[in-house]
Parts: structure tokens; sequence; C-alpha cells
């Protein structure tokens, strides 16, 4: 097509989680890409950007933006962590270097072009310096424009609060020499250089365009109050995409193990009609097999019911790891040439009989609530740890991977359970419900469950977990007290049997009354930031996002409501209204959008940026279901906290 230069996909996750092991994968594949790129000879393939990942997640995963000589306490906080080799180290996203196959990865500071690089150690690396072509820090990816973006669902927020996010879309006016691609101004505010700055577009490189493809991963989480949020955002980005001159309509790959009714999500999401909506792959031709995959003749995971009688099921999780645990270290610590306990083929002690064991000395426990966990680990701790002991065992080692667990530190337990044990390595993982998506370790293959999940995809997914590439085993530990779990116990194997079937439809509604006043502050920023500033011709478009600038614009006529209403209607689908719904949106629309003006014109000499003046205010992230609230402490409070 002519595209030298600019985003080509963009791989979007619900969860952060989902990230860290896709990330390797791609870097592995974009990676070996971009040498095979190097070594030809065509000169169609020389006068490219060349092929890179972009890792855009979200501040807690990797810096926003780096800010040498910056004043500001976060920007300082972020520059010094870079000048650190150790804490530069957490910001590690790629493992293995794709070209050698080793752990020799390095995270390196560039400070003359103030880039986070991840760098291959190996003096034999493919990779010139050793440079792996991955960027990691928000405002690199919207400089350099990696060819291939995996990142969170959430940024797409970043539309109503980002003016540089236009760059991901296509829209590059220039290049700075040391900082890479901008839209009017370099994207480094301490670059004040412009004689760095090439603003001739005739020098950019040809075709320079916005994705074209989008891959949505895990698309039955995309239900709910999120669903409904990013669907907005959805159908604002294709509209946004054909302002910016992008011809052709966005492609969208979505791909899913348990969802049902995908043409009704397909609508809602992305505002396709129905009938535009494919499955792939579709039914084989004969039972139990298809082109693309094929029933195995034993099983991959066995699924064994527990329900307990005349105790509790805390005691009960407790009983389950203690036995496991103890009788997974005899298998372990078999003496070398003694009997097979079950009549195989595999000599106990020997170096296959100890590799087949690896493979199960590490349990994912899943809860479904964060106090059972902690109530299980406090226990473990106290409890099972010293019988292990007193019988001889050795006691374990604890991890947790929950909502809460810094993505540095997911990086670091997966990293390592996914290594041969060695002692003090984690061998008893207790984890929640952000496990169930995205976790691939081999070495995954024993699973307890406290009680049920409420949802019967979520519990094709959780227990997906293990079993993956060695036979896996999956203890459901029942709820004696709770109906539904006693069902569940009652019916153990005919709902196994039928348990594809029985998915439930993912619960999304675009037309929710409620959900444009969540999101319609952000896609009118969006308007304001990513059009009308970038438009403008100003030699400082940063001026967009301050009160007083789009106060006097608005008063000289210079912005109204045209500019932002027709524009909305096609983004949310109602510009020619087919229903009471979409009537609603129509007129709502006008009227909000009149009132944020107003809401502009109105703000106190005091405010300075226009996205504190809007009420709401826009999205920073898709799960902001509510309008966040400050809570302050009392003396009563503050005392407490400070015993």
């Amino acid at each position: 097509r002519g595209k030298a230069a600019g985003v080509t996909a963009w791989l979007r996750f619900p969860l952060r989680l989902l990230t860290l092991q896709q990330t390797q994968r791609m870097a592995d594949v974009i990676g070996i890409a971009e040498l095979v790129r190097q070594g030809q000879t065509d000169s169609r393939f020389k006068n490219v950007a060349g092929f890179s990942v972009g890792y855009f997640v979200g501040e807690s995963s990797s810096p926003n933006m780096l800010k040498p000589g910056s004043e500001k306490a976060d920007d300082r906080v972020a520059w010094s962590r870079a000048n650190d080799p150790t804490e530069r180290d957490k910001w590690k996203r790629v493992v293995t270097c794709p070209a050698c196959r080793t752990p020799t990865v390095r995270v390196d500071l560039d400070e003359v072009a103030t880039r986070i690089i991840h760098r291959c150690t190996n003096a034999n690396c493919l990779f010139p310096d050793g440079k792996i072509p991955i960027y990691i820090v928000d405002n690199e990816i919207y400089r350099y424009l990696p060819s291939v973006i995996v990142g969170t669902i959430d940024k797409l927020a970043g539309l109503g609060n980002q003016r540089k996010f236009s760059l991901i879309l296509g829209a590059v006016t220039g290049r700075c020499v040391k900082h890479g691609y901008f839209n009017s101004k370099c994207c480094q505010d301490e670059c004040k250089d412009e004689k760095q700055w090439k603003k001739d577009k005739s020098q950019l490189p040809k075709g320079l365009s916005g994705p074209t493809l989008f891959i949505q991963d895990e698309l039955h989480l995309l239900r709910e109050g999120l669903g409904t949020f990013d669907g907005h955002y959805e159908t604002f980005t294709q509209e946004l995409i054909k302002e910016l001159g992008q011809e052709g309509p966005l492609k969208i790959i979505a791909s899913s193990a348990t969802i049902e009714a995908f043409e009704r999500q397909v609508e809602h999401l992305y505002g396709r009609p129905r009938i535009k909506a494919r499955v792939f792959p579709g039914i084989g031709p004969s039972l139990e097999q298809s082109f693309y995959a094929q029933t195995r003749d034993y099983p991959q995971r066995l699924f064994l019911g527990i329900i307990p009688h005349n105790k509790t099921i805390l005691n009960t999780i407790l009983e389950l790891l203690e036995y496991i645990h103890s009788e997974v270290q005899i298998l372990y610590r078999a003496a070398l040439k003694s009997a097979n306990p079950y009549g195989g083929q595999l000599q106990p002690g020997s170096g296959d009989w100890t590799a087949l064991i690896d493979y199960y000395l590490t349990s994912l426990t899943y809860f479904l609530a964060n106090r059972d966990l902690s109530s299980v680990r406090t226990d473990i701790e106290t409890h099972v740890n010293s019988n292990l002991q007193n019988d001889g065992y050795s006691a374990l080692n604890l991890a947790e991977l929950t909502g809460s667990t810094l993505t540095s530190e997911v990086a670091r337990i997966l990293e390592t359970v996914e290594q041969p044990y060695q002692i003090g390595n984690p061998d008893a993982i207790l984890a929640t419900s952000m496990v169930s998506h995205g976790v691939d370790v081999d070495r995954f293959n024993t699973m307890i469950f406290y009680g049920m999940p409420r949802q019967n995809a979520e519990y094709i997914q959780s227990s997906s977990r293990v079993g993956r590439s060695h036979v896996g085993l999956v203890l459901i530990c029942l709820h004696p007290v709770r109906e539904r779990d006693q069902s569940h116990y009652n019916y153990f194997v005919k709902y196994h049997q039928f348990l594809g079937q029985l998915v439930e439809p993912v619960a999304i509604n675009r037309w929710s009354k409620f959900s444009i006043e969540r999101t319609l502050p952000g896609l009118f920023m969006g308007i304001l930031l990513q059009l009308i500033a970038n438009n403008s011709g100003d030699t400082n478009p940063g001026k967009f996002y301050m009160v007083e600038t789009i106060k006097k614009k608005i008063s000289t006529g210079e912005i109204t409501a045209d500019q932002f209403i027709p524009l909305l209607r096609r983004a949310y689908r109602v510009d020619a209204p087919a229903s009471p719904s979409e009537q609603f949106f129509n007129d709502e629309i006008e009227q909000r959008v009149k009132q944020f003006l107003d809401q502009i014109v109105g703000a106190s000499s005091q405010s300075l940026f226009v996205s504190e003046v809007l009420y709401p205010q826009p999205m920073r992230s898709l799960r902001d279901v509510d309008e966040a609230i400050d809570i302050e402490l009392d003396d009563t409070g503050s005392s407490w906290v400070s015993k």
C-alpha cells in the first residue's frame, strides 16, 4: 500500500496482565521481521521506518513521559528512576531477546533522545547495537509511531486528555531530529531548538498514516459499563480517523474463547450492522473436528468436584493444599531406581521423572474474593507450613496475583514460575480473577477453586490456566452452604458435558440512558484537542488545553457548537435516529455541547484547564463508571491512621 511509517495495527486487551506475555510474543515476531527487513537489498525495504512494537498500557506499568529538568515532583521522580539501573529494570517488558532467545536483556537510558531502551547484552546479537525495537513510554510511542501497538483498552480515553494522541492516528506535521515525529511542536517539552524541527511534510516518509487494523483480545470482557463506554469511544475513533483523511474502513478482528450472541455485541461495540459480523473458524466438516482443531483421544484436564462435610470450605482448601504439596514433594524426592508407584515407564529419580514432576510443583489457587485469599494466606503461613515442616516437608513459598499486584511484580512472578523450580521460588500462587485471562504458564497444572465462579465463561477461562501443555488437575471446592454450589456438585458431570453451551451472552447496551453523560465530555474534548487544536495552525496548540484560550475563541466565534455536534452524532450513530433511544442521544448531544460551551465561558478566572470546568469531567479511564469523590479523614481518623 506504499505505507513507509506510522502505526499499522493496535492490539488491545481489557486487562493489563494480558499485555505482559503478549508483548514478549509480539516482540519476538516483529523483532525477527525487522531483522529480515534489514537484510533485504530491495530499496523498497530500505526507505521505511522499520518494524517495531509499542507497549501502551498506563503509568502504573511504565512512565507516560520522561521530562529531564522539570521542576514537578512526579517528573523528577520518574527521571530519577530512569537514571537508576535497578529502578529502570522494573520497566523491563521484554525478558528474552527475540534474536538470541536468551534472557540477556538490559534496560538502558538514552539521555540525548530521552528514550528507554531494551538492549540485548549478547555480544553476537543480530540487532544493531543490541537495541530491541520496542518502545514502552507513552511519549516515545507518539514520537516514533511503532508499527504495532500492544496496550489496554483504557488508553482510548486518552483521546479526550492528550493532544498528541492524534499522532497515532496519522496526524503528523513534522519530525524533530532528536526526538521524532510531532504535530506543530516537538513532543519533548524541553526541546526548544526549532532548527531541529523539520516541518516540511514532503520530507516525511511516504504513506504515513494511522492504524488500519484493530485486534481486540478477550472480546467477552468488554461488557456492562466498560463495554458501553468503550463502544462510544470505538465509534468515535472510527469517525475521527475519517476526519483526519484516512480512506477505507477500519478493520477489526476480535478473539474470544467464550462468547455467545457475538453479532449483538459487535453492533453495540463497533456500530457495525449484525450482518457484517463474521465468526472464524466456522463449524468443521465432521463431529469433534475442524480444519483448525481436533479432539484428542486423552483428557487435557481432569476435574474433581469436592463439597466439604462437617468442616468449612476454608479448612478444606488448607487441607487440599497440604495434601497436594506433601505428595508432590514425596514424588519429587523419589530415590533413583526405586519402583514407579504407578507402574509407569518413567524411572523415579531420573531426569525425565524430575522434569515431569516439576510441572506439578507449583499450585494455583483461585479465589472469588480478596478477603478469602487473605484468610487462606494467613493460615498457610501460620498453620499449613508448620504442619509440613513438622512432617519433614518444605514450607510453601507464597506469591499473590491480584488486581493490586504491581505490574513489575506480576512480571517478576511470571518470569520466575515459567522456569524450572528452584529453592526459594513460589510454589503456591494465590490469585483472583485477574489470572483468568492471558496467563499462559506451562508449569501451572494443579488448580484449586475456592467456590464456583459466578459465570460459566469465567469458569472456562480460569480453569484453562492449567493443562496447557501437560494434563492438568482442577479441584473445585464447592461451598457447602450455597445452593448454587450444591447444584453444581449434584450435576457435576452433566454440567461439564454441556459447559460450552452454557456460556452467557455478553451484557452490553450502548444506548444506556446515563452512559452518554460519562462519555460525551471526553469525546467533546477529543474533537477540541485532536481536530480543532491540531488543525488550527497555531505554533503552540497546547494552549487549547487552557480555559482562557478557548473562552476567547468561543467569544469571537472561532469555536462554535456546529464544530462538535455533527461529528458527535455520527460517532454515536444517531445522525439519522430511528428509535426513541437514538432520538434521546441525538437531542442530548446538542443540549450538552451547548452546556459545555457555556461552562467554559462562565468559568472563573482561577480555572486553568478546560477539562476541569466541564461537568462531569472527561473520563481518564473507561472504568470510571461513577464520578470520583474526594475522601478526607477527620481528626479521629487521622489519629487512628497515625497509630
